[in-house]
């Protein structure tokens, strides 16, 4: 295998950084689980650009693996990760409690749907031993944490929806 030398053009270390491809693990080592590596540039764009294409080179010649594209996301958009059950806003993470991010994600599996408070508190909180007070309070929290009231609309006489336009993206790892 081959390696690959990276140099940032603003480094004050005089050598660049050699990369060299990893072996593949053996399989029982947990082979099929994704990796994600973080990477934080200062200097702008063009440095970014520069080590990601050479990161990308980097795995094209050691033929280690299939780089999953990138999943554009609008600016505005949200995205929820399921499995990892993070959501993100315009790339920024969103701090949300366990049943904001539950009720979040109900919602984002059925667009275009109205659920009654019973029904939110059934499929969410599990459970209908509560008001449904609780469901108009954690309803409220959400948009307040999304900075977006308009996002779940609120469907007078019925329930809740989320928003035709809402722009969610659900990370399907299926």
């Amino acid at each position: 295998m081959s390696a690959l030398a990276v140099a940032h053009p603003n480094s004050t270390y005089s050598r660049p950084v050699l990369l060299r491809p990893v072996p593949d693990p053996p399989p029982e080592a947990g082979a099929d689980e994704p990796v994600t590596v973080t990477i934080s540039i200062a200097g702008g764009a063009g440095g970014r650009e520069r080590v990601l294409a050479a990161l990308r080179e980097l795995v094209h010649a050691a033929s280690a693996v299939e780089v999953d594209e990138p999943v554009a996301v609008p600016a505005a958009g949200l995205r929820l990760d399921p499995l990892a059950r993070t959501a993100f806003r315009g790339g920024r993470p969103l701090e949300l409690s366990r049943l904001e991010y539950d009720l979040l994600l109900f919602l984002a599996r059925h667009p275009r749907q109205v659920f009654s408070r019973a029904q939110l508190l059934t499929h969410v909180w599990g459970h209908r031993h509560t008001t449904n007070r609780t469901v108009d309070v954690h309803v409220s929290r959400l948009r307040t944490k999304l900075d977006d009231p308009e996002l779940i609309t609120t469907v007078y006489g019925l329930g809740y929806r989320l928003a035709d336009d809402a722009g969610i993206t659900v990370v399907d790892h299926g």
